[in-house]
């Protein structure tokens, strides 16, 4: 079937908008995806502190040891 050339031009015209739609729904799914993943370690990290206190506590050690003044984590 042959389009008219108003058809054409608007074809054109629609092509560049869905292309970088596609384009910024892909990111957002990879950047959703990236983001359940961080909210998964979070979850895990945050279960994993509390069983460490709950067994600390239930073994009377009260007493966490602090971490030194210096060190790599403060650059």
């Amino acid at each position: 079937m042959l389009r008219t050339p108003g058809e054409v031009q608007r074809d054109e015209t629609i092509t560049d908008p869905r292309k970088r739609l596609r384009e910024t729904t892909a990111r957002a799914s990879e950047l959703q995806g990236k983001l359940d993943a961080l909210a998964t370690v979070t979850a895990n990290l945050y279960y994993e502190n509390l069983e460490l206190k709950k067994k600390t506590t239930s073994q009377g050690q009260r007493r966490i040891a602090a971490l030194p003044a210096s060190g790599p984590w403060l650059e």
